[in-house]
């Protein structure tokens, strides 16, 4: 099967092709465009309003001024937490093969053959963040001191990771063990295992102090499989309507759909956009101190009640810096009070101290 020869398909087009197709329809529809640049950031900015009690007049000038500044940041996230849970499982797609109607074939025809290798690259890709997952419930059941199990786990779980995959993905087996595959597979894994820890701290979201330790493990043990299953589809869905689209095409549709869901949201609209305009405030910092000015005296209650902190705020969220005026929260507490404070009222910032 490695060895079939297809002849050229008159569907299938070059990538400088497909980005000129993409170019036309982009110059085709420009009215289209410059509605949705700023509807999509507009709707996240209403999101983070509403959803986090935000005193921010959305139609100001100052907030109109700062949409550009949303769709660029919002979409660069969701574009690159996407390829953080995509690139692992584009590993499927080496050696390929392209059909005469031009399809993309990454898995066998027979319907046996192609759930058995189905279930190897969701177990495959699932691996590291199952081994992760293991030590650290072993390691907090049985009080074991240092982190030492997780970095055994990791090493074990990168030198797997790429035996397995050299011997499941089509015709890698027959390469050199030291060749570049070695790294794609190494970089992969790690990757892979960065995807499988945001999904696990996503997940830790419904966990308290009195959840059982088991439920725990089954939780963090199933966002893992989840991200596997996810990723696995993803390739499904690209070999699928590859005869309809090239790459390229895939993933500017893809893109669009994923920058217009996430404003669209409601809660990863105002994340978001949270993030974005926090770290436009705050230099990229979840929690910092200002120093203010002597004149500042409406804002006495919060400054740092420490003899040394010469006069700083205490730790504080800001949560916007829009119209000369930044919005902050005192960061790690239950007081949801937003404070206005000028920014000409502000001589100094500083990260909060760990």
């Amino acid at each position: 099967m490695n060895n079939e020869k297809v002849e050229p398909s008159s569907n299938e087009r070059t990538w400088p092709e497909e980005s000129r197709i993409i170019r036309k329809w982009i110059e085709d529809h420009p009215v289209l465009l410059t509605a949705l640049a700023f509807f999509l950031p507009s709707s996240g900015l209403y999101h983070f309003v509403a959803d986090g009690n935000i005193p921010l007049e959305i139609a100001s000038s100052d907030a109109i001024a700062a949409l550009p500044m949303l769709l660029t940041r919002v979409s660069f996230l969701v574009i690159m937490l996407c390829a953080l849970f995509v690139l692992p499982a584009l590993m499927m797609f080496e050696g390929a093969i392209r059909e005469p109607d031009g399809r993309l074939r990454v898995l066998p025809r027979y319907l046996p053959v192609r759930l058995r290798k189905l279930l190897q690259w969701w177990g495959t890709l699932a691996l590291p963040g199952l081994m992760i997952v293991a030590a650290m419930i072993t390691d907090t059941a049985f009080d074991i001191q240092g982190n030492w199990l997780v970095s055994v786990a990791i090493c074990v779980s990168m030198v797997v990771f790429t035996w397995i995959t050299r011997r499941i993905r089509r015709g890698a087996h027959k390469a050199p063990i030291f060749s570049e595959f070695m790294g794609f597979a190494l970089a992969a894994c790690a990757v892979q295992m960065m995807a499988a820890l945001l999904a696990m701290q996503l997940s830790l979201r419904y966990v308290d102090d009195s959840t059982n330790t088991g439920w725990v493990a089954l939780l963090l043990a199933g966002a893992v499989i989840a991200v596997a299953v996810l990723q696995v589809t993803i390739v499904v869905v690209i070999q699928d309507t590859s005869q309809h689209a090239g790459f390229v095409r895939q993933g500017f549709i893809a893109a669009l759909l994923l920058v217009a869901v996430a404003f669209t949201y409601p809660h990863s609209g105002a994340a978001l956009t949270s993030i974005a305009l926090r770290d436009s405030a705050s230099g990229g910092h979840r929690c910092v101190t200002l120093q203010l000015a002597a004149d500042a005296t409406d804002f006495g209650m919060l400054i740092d009640s420490k003899p040394t902190a010469e006069g700083r705020t205490v730790g504080l969220k800001l949560l916007s810096n829009l119209g000369g005026i930044y919005l902050a929260r005192i960061d790690g507490g239950k007081d949801t009070t937003v404070y206005r404070i000028p920014t000409d009222k502000v001589v100094g910032m500083a990260p909060c101290k760990k």
